[in-house]
């Protein structure tokens, strides 16, 4: 018997009713069962607006386009530690939440020289769900009287799917390289849906959800740089993901609970471990960018999702995504040894995204602008800044926006490994 809209309409009945209060990361990360899905953004791509697919790099390891690997000369440890600000707005209150974490780690290493083999290992988040919410309805009588109770409803999740991944680039010419980037996407939500009734004290009602998922994922990758002038380049990249699914093991029942007791009475069990495939579409990416050596770089890029019907666990409404991303790179002087802030990377950008998550029949939009710094440490490592300051969500469509604050501090520690000393 297929059970699953019972979940996905008590959350969506969150968002036509009045909040009364929340606490929360994010309240959107409730409405698909893996959670809200990372970017996957090193720091230096945050700065830019999440540019990447098409903005290959000596300096840092690229996760954006496996085939961008092999302009990496160097041997390259990259990790970031992120942390976020989001103020959650309606008609009627505002609330301010905050976290952090590690975000990133990325091992890279040269195998062939010249890059015409460079490997990569490392992890990321893959999707995150924590919030609290919390909500009120006044209802009457079953008769109509004018006797009436207050239904108060909270809202719980926690957990998240996290990516262990390995990426391989080739140089197979002076100008065209691919990639291949295979992960393992593995971990564990759980979620409260509970409602307390005013007049009824003894008890009250909560509906629990934990889910184990576990799968494989695999990206392939293109490079295309072609110099047009004495260290000018235009780079062309280009991203798909295949299609696959992640097996999920599933336990879910409706229970009656004592309040300030752990006493449990199971009413139904909807899934008892079962297991079930979660779809995951099809996504890809194409970008142009523009790149003087060691002073300027331009991009713009596009990433898409094929989010349907048939996406999940089906049945579900879901519209393709959308990612446009536009960033600026700048070194004023990079050989400047006077001036350390001259041979300082600054960066902005800007970002737009449609979701797939579609809330009173409007999808959920996302813009932010961004920026960004590396900061040089000796004469190949970076210590790295990014900032995305973003707003989603709109209080006349959809009754709720929010605002965040993004931010992910990293380093880039690069050195030289098996290059055979000579001495004269």
């Amino acid at each position: 018997m297929h059970r699953i809209p019972i979940k996905s309409f008590l959350i969506y009945f969150f968002f036509l009713i009045k909040v009364s209060y929340s606490q929360v990361t994010t309240p959107f990360s409730s409405l698909i069962p893996i959670g809200e899905l990372s970017d996957n953004s090193f720091s230096n791509n945050l700065g830019m607006g999440g540019v990447g697919i098409s903005n290959g790099s000596y300096w840092h390891l690229n996760n954006q386009n496996p085939a961008a690997l092999v302009y990496n000369r160097f041997t390259t440890f990259e990790m970031g530690i992120a942390s976020d600000v989001r103020q959650l707005v309606n008609n009627e209150t505002k609330d301010i939440s905050g976290n952090g974490n590690i975000n990133y780690m990325g091992f890279g290493v040269p195998i062939i020289k010249g890059g015409k083999w460079v490997t990569s290992f490392g992890f990321n988040p893959y999707s995150n769900t924590n919030y609290k919410l919390f909500s009120e309805e006044l209802i009457l009588g079953v008769d109509g009287s004018l006797t009436s109770s207050i239904v108060n409803y909270n809202y719980e999740g926690n957990g998240g799917l996290s990516q262990v991944y390995f990426s391989n680039g080739f140089k197979l010419g002076d100008e065209f390289s691919i990639g291949f980037k295979g992960s393992y996407i593995f971990g564990n939500l759980s979620s409260n849906i509970s409602s307390k009734i005013s007049n009824e004290p003894q008890f009250y009602s909560n509906l629990y959800e934990k889910s184990s998922f576990k799968d494989f994922a695999f990206q392939m990758g293109m490079f295309y740089r072609k110099e047009i002038n004495t260290d000018k380049y235009l780079k062309i990249g280009l991203t798909y993901d295949f299609n696959n699914s992640l097996e999920a093991k599933r336990f879910s029942q409706l229970e009656r609970r004592i309040p300030n007791s752990l006493t449990v009475l199971v009413i139904d069990t909807i899934f008892n471990n079962d297991i079930s495939q979660f779809i995951l579409p099809i996504k890809f990416g194409l970008g142009i960018s523009y790149e003087i050596i060691d002073k300027l770089s331009l991009g713009l890029e596009i990433r898409s999702q094929q989010w349907n019907e048939e996406s999940g666990y089906a049945n579900t409404d879901y519209k393709k995504s959308l990612q446009v991303s536009a960033g600026i790179e700048i070194i004023p002087d990079a050989e400047n040894v006077n001036s350390f802030f001259r041979r300082v990377t600054y960066r902005g950008g800007l970002l737009f995204k449609k979701s797939p998550l579609i809330i009173n029949d409007n999808q959920l939009n996302t813009s932010a602008i961004t920026f960004g710094m590396s900061l040089p440490i000796g004469t190949i490592s970076r210590v790295n800044f990014g900032i995305e300051a973003g707003k989603r969500g709109n209080l006349n469509k959809i009754s709720i926006k929010e605002n965040y604050l993004k931010f992910i501090i990293g380093s880039s520690i690069n050195n030289i490994w098996f290059i055979k000393r000579k001495f004269d």
